[in-house]
C-alpha cells in the first residue's frame, strides 16, 4: 500500500496476511505523517506473471485536533535547540527559563524553533509552553544543573609545536568523519573498528583498556544509539573539563579544536575513552 501527502514521494507500506482465505491487511498510524492537508492512497497488487493494478482509495484528511504536537530538546555544550513540530493547531509556543519568557519563531505554521543559551552559574528551570485555542498547556519541562566555564590554564612550556598533527593515512575511514579524523591523529588506532559509537567496543575486543577517566592522548568515544562520535583528548582540566581535536564537529569535515573546555558528559550517550597501549 502506499500513500503520499502533497507532492511528496510516496511511502510504501506490505500488507500482511491475515488468513488463509487470502485476507490482507496494515495499519498505519497517520499522526506519523506530517500532516493537515490530504493524504492520497492506493493499493498496487503485483501478480506472478509481473502484472501490476493499482485500486485508489479515497483521500483521507487528518483532522488537526487530532495532531500531537512534537517536541526535540537537545543540549550542545551551553545551547539549548528545541524544535516544536506537527504545530498547526498551536496559536504560540514560548520557552520559560527560571520564569523567563522567550517566544520561539514559527518557521511554517506547523514548525516552531529556538536555540537558548544555558547559564552556567545557575539552575536552568525550563518550561516549554504552548496555547491552543487559548489554552495553556505545557509540552516539556526539565531543570538542568550549571554549566561550568573554564578558563585555559597558562602554558607551562614554549614549545608551540602540535604535539598530535594530522600526519596518518586513515584510507579505511570516510574522508571528513570523526572516524577518518582521529585515525589520522593517532597511529594505533585499527583500521576497521567501525562508526564511531563502536569504537569502544572494538578497541575492548584488541585488548586495549578503557575507562572512564579523561587522559591527554586517550580517545573520547560517544555512543549515542546511532553512529556516535569520536575525539582525541589533548588536554584535561578535570572529569568534566577537557579539549580535543576531532573532525566532523558540526558537520566540519577538518580536524581541529572546536570547543575548547567543555564538559564531555554531556550529550551524545554514554562516554567512554580508550587509552593508548601501555597506558
Amino acid at each position: 500500500m502506499q500513500i503520499r501527502q502533497d507532492h511528496q514521494e510516496p511511502k510504501t507500506y506490505p500488507l500482511s496476511l491475515e488468513n488463509t482465505a487470502g485476507s490482507f491487511q496494515t495499519t498505519i498510524d497517520l499522526n506519523q505523517e506530517l500532516a493537515g492537508s490530504p493524504i492520497q492512497a492506493q493499493i498496487e497488487i503485483s501478480f506472478d506473471q509481473g502484472q501490476s493494478q493499482v485500486y485508489p482509495l479515497a483521500d483521507y484528511q487528518i483532522p488537526l485536533d487530532k495532531l500531537k504536537p512534537q517536541v526535540q530538546v537537545q543540549q550542545e555544550d551551553r545551547t539549548l535547540h528545541v524544535v516544536i513540530s506537527r504545530a498547526q493547531t498551536l496559536e504560540q509556543a514560548q520557552l520559560l527559563l527560571n520564569h523567563q519568557a522567550y517566544p520561539l519563531q514559527q518557521i511554517s505554521p506547523a514548525l516552531y524553533q529556538l536555540s537558548l543559551d544555558l547559564p552556567t552559574t545557575e539552575t536552568a528551570d525550563i518550561q516549554l509552553q504552548a496555547f491552543q485555542q487559548g489554552h495553556e498547556q505545557i509540552l516539556y519541562r526539565k531543570t538542568f544543573q550549571p554549566v561550568p566555564s573554564f578558563n585555559q590554564p597558562p602554558e607551562t612550556s614554549t614549545n608551540t609545536a602540535d604535539p598530535f598533527p594530522a600526519i596518518y593515512p586513515a584510507p579505511t575511514y570516510p574522508v571528513g568523519q570523526c572516524t577518518w579524523g582521529v585515525k589520522r591523529l593517532v597511529p594505533w588506532v585499527g583500521d576497521w573498528w567501525g562508526n564511531g559509537g563502536q569504537w569502544a567496543q572494538s578497541a575492548q575486543a584488541l585488548g586495549f583498556a578503557t575507562g572512564s577517566e579523561p587522559r591527554v592522548g586517550a580517545i573520547a568515544c560517544w555512543d549515542d544509539g546511532s553512529y556516535g562520535h569520536v575525539a582525541l583528548v589533548t588536554h584535561v582540566n578535570s572529569t568534566q573539563a577537557i579539549q580535543v581535536k576531532e573532525a566532523n564537529y558540526n558537520g566540519q569535515g577538518s580536524i581541529r579544536n572546536y570547543r575548547g573546555w567543555f564538559d564531555p558528559s554531556r550529550g551524545w550517550g554514554q562516554l567512554t575513552y580508550i587509552y593508548p597501549p601501555g597506558r
